[in-house]
Parts: structure tokens; C-alpha cells; sequence
């Protein structure tokens, strides 16, 4: 099965001659230029989500798309790939944040052929995780709100599952606290991705009228994607010390399948990134990894037991399985179904909690 999807390496090949093709079928008429950027944006987008998660699956979660591109000497990929990279980001840049910068067929097309050159020399590089099965490609609809609270100099921030209840939502399932100020910083991040889409638009008035009426609100939208990447985004801006400060019922570490989310995506990182690890060392690099890059506190009781059945869980699938460990998957069973059986398992090479 793995040989008929292919590597990740020959996927993200694939995407840059898909891209190569919709920028042909667009040059046989008359065009705009936000035509153009609607087929190169998210075409850079994707391939910094490769680089950050499948050559370089350990990297901080902070690492720019300048500094992943500059990794690659370290992998013996040559000069000119490394330059197509960098003038893919500087198209990007243009594309984006830069009306009034030129933006051509030719120069789209003459980006993008490089770029695919690029990722065969980076998929023939005998890069473990590039050469893996591709891994099933999880996607979740998750509201996301944002609340100010002025007294306490804090953004609530809130991630729900869609839901029958009249309120439209089920949750939360996890929860971060920023400092006001950040808002500056996180906005850009969730408006720029193309997995997010914010305002009444994306939420339907039902929606959007329950989350505005409810204290300072300040913004909301919906994330369509991996769950992984959205905690990856919002998880370096949690403040401990203002988490701490909150009801505890509305703190992140009182909330098990935030925590949970939090460690299976953790596994997740460390399984692609050290495939070969077992035993304290393994469990060891999956609690930093939690603590570090998705804001879990290992300390509570039952984030230790979680990490140790998810530690075990990794321990049972082989170097080439882990390379493609997917995750967190959330899924709904019946009670009577679900009775029983531990929140976390493993369904193939995905880590699930079941709901």
C-alpha cells in the first residue's frame, strides 16, 4: 500500500509539477495577478510545512522558512536548490506583503520549475523521513476563538470541535493564555496560513453570534487541517504565569485532551524526527518535546500516565512506521464502544483519542 501512495519525498514532487501545470492551464488566458498568488502562496506554504515537519521534523517550531532553507547545506543539497528556495520565499514575500513588487508569469513559472528540481534533489538525498510512506494526511474543522481580559492582561484562547449541542461547538479540547500584547504576533501567523479562514464568513452567524457575545471578544475563525500545526502555532505564546492565575477550570493543564493533544502531537514530532528511540530515552525526549513546543505540564499525575501509554504506543511500531506516525486524530465513538478502552490508541500509524 505505502509503495502505491510513495514517499513524501515523490508527494511533494508530484505537488510542484501539479502547481507547474495549474500555472500553464492559467497563461492560456487572461489573468490577474491574484490569480497568480492564488497558486504560488499556498504552494510556499506547503512546501515550508515539508521542510519544517518532514526534512527537519525536530525543529523548533519558531524556525522561519529563511533558516530551513539555509539547513539544507547541511545535508549535502546542492547550491542551486538552495537558491531556488530562497527566491520561492523572496516570491512569497512579494506575492504577500508587497503589491506594488512585480509579480509575472514567467517569473512564477521560472520560480516554481526550480523549486521542483529543488525537491527531487532533496528527495534523492537518502533523507530517512523524505524516503518514508507518505502518512495519512488527518484533517480537523476546529473553532478558535480569542477573548481579551483587560484586568488580567490576558487573551483566552479557546479550540472547539463542531457539535449538534444549540451552542455549535464541543469543548474546548485544548486552551492557551496569552499576554494582549502577542495578539500582534499570533494574528499574521493564523491570517497568513492557509489552513485558517477568520470572521463571520467562516463561522456562520450562529456561530460567530455565540462567540462575540460572550465577554471581550476579539476574534475568532476556523482552522480546516492538522491538528498538530495549530498547537505547533499557538502553543509558543502560552504564559505559564498567567495560566496559572485563571479558574482552574478554565486552566490548559486541568484539561486532559488538551494535555493529551498536546503529548500525542509531541510523539508525533519525536517519532518522525528520532525514529530509532526506545525505552526511558524515547519516553524522556516525548515529555520535552511536550513541554517545550506544546506548553504541557508532564507534572500533573495523569499527563505522566498518558506519556507513558503513548511512549509505549511508539515502542510497538517500527523505525519505518514511526517515520510516518500521524496525529492527533479526534474520534467520536458510541459510549458503549468506547467503554473501556484507554483515551489514546493507536489506529495503525495514527494516535487517536477517542471520544
Amino acid at each position: 500500500m505505502a509503495d502505491e501512495v510513495g514517499s513524501r519525498g515523490d508527494l511533494i514532487v508530484k505537488d510542484a509539477a501539479s502547481v507547474l501545470s495549474a500555472l500553464a492551464r492559467l497563461g492560456h488566458q487572461t489573468f490577474a495577478r491574484s490569480e497568480l498568488a492564488a497558486i504560488v502562496e499556498p504552494f510556499a506554504s506547503r512546501i515550508e510545512y515539508f521542510l519544517k515537519t518532514v526534512v527537519f521534523p525536530m525543529a523548533n517550531r519558531r524556525t522561519n522558512l529563511y533558516d530551513l532553507v539555509e539547513r539544507l547545506s547541511k545535508l549535502s543539497i546542492r547550491s542551486s536548490s538552495i537558491d531556488a528556495l530562497h527566491d520561492l520565499r523572496r516570491l512569497y514575500n512579494d506575492s504577500k506583503h508587497d503589491p506594488d513588487a512585480e509579480l509575472t508569469f514567467r517569473r512564477c513559472v521560472d520560480v516554481v520549475e526550480r523549486v521542483g528540481l529543488a525537491l527531487a534533489d532533496i528527495a534523492g538525498c537518502d533523507i530517512p523521513t523524505v524516503d518514508a510512506p507518505a502518512a495519512k494526511d488527518l484533517r480537523s474543522r476546529i473553532f478558535v476563538g480569542f477573548w481579551d481580559h483587560y484586568t488580567a492582561g490576558e487573551t483566552e484562547v479557546g479550540l472547539y470541535l463542531p457539535s449538534n449541542h444549540w451552542l455549535g461547538t464541543f469543548g474546548p479540547i485544548s486552551t492557551f493564555h496569552f499576554q494582549i500584547p502577542v495578539w500582534d504576533q499570533v494574528k499574521p501567523l493564523l491570517e497568513e496560513h492557509p489552513s485558517y479562514a477568520s470572521g463571520k464568513e467562516a463561522l456562520g452567524e450562529t456561530l460567530w453570534t455565540s462567540f462575540s457575545k460572550e465577554g471581550d471578544f476579539l476574534s475568532a475563525g476556523v482552522w480546516e487541517g492538522d491538528v498538530r500545526e495549530l498547537l505547533q502555532l499557538l502553543a509558543p505564546f502560552n504564559n505559564a504565569t498567567l495560566e496559572e492565575a485563571v479558574l482552574p477550570m478554565l486552566a490548559r493543564n486541568n484539561n486532559k485532551l488538551s494535555v493529551g493533544l498536546g503529548i500525542i502531537s509531541a510523539a508525533v514530532d519525536v517519532g518522525r524526527g528520532k525514529p530509532t528511540l526506545g525505552g526511558p530515552v524515547l519516553r524522556s525526549a516525548i515529555s520535552n518535546r511536550a513541554a517545550s513546543d506544546y506548553a504541557v505540564d508532564i507534572e500533573m499525575p495523569y499527563a505522566r500516565e498518558m506519556l507513558d501509554h503513548v511512549a509505549a504506543l511508539v515502542s510497538e511500531l517500527s523505525a519505518e512506521h514511526r517515520s510516518v506516525l500521524s496525529g492527533p486524530a479526534i474520534r467520536r465513538e458510541d459510549q458503549s464502544v468506547a467503554a473501556g478502552k484507554p483515551p489514546i490508541h493507536r489506529d495503525q500509524t495514527a494516535l487517536v483519542w477517542l471520544m
